[in-house]
């Protein structure tokens, strides 16, 4: 066999399949995250919130 023709045999290289789309996290994963994040930051057991922080007020009253 020639060189060119193992050469030929070889697999050519493709572009990976497209990943996968990002999909929404199940509550399970959103569970372990938060656990996760919070002993990264040293506050094991914290609760969860349950809705988004809300604005700090930009001129509280004195």
């Amino acid at each position: 066999m020639s060189p060119i023709e193992k050469l030929l045999l070889e697999t050519v290289p493709t572009r990976p399949d497209p990943a996968v789309r990002n999909r929404p996290w199940t509550q399970e994963e959103q569970d372990a995250h938060w656990e996760a994040l919070a002993d990264a930051i040293g506050c094991p057991n914290s609760p969860r919130p349950t809705r988004p922080a809300e604005e700090p007020d930009p001129c509280p009253a004195s």
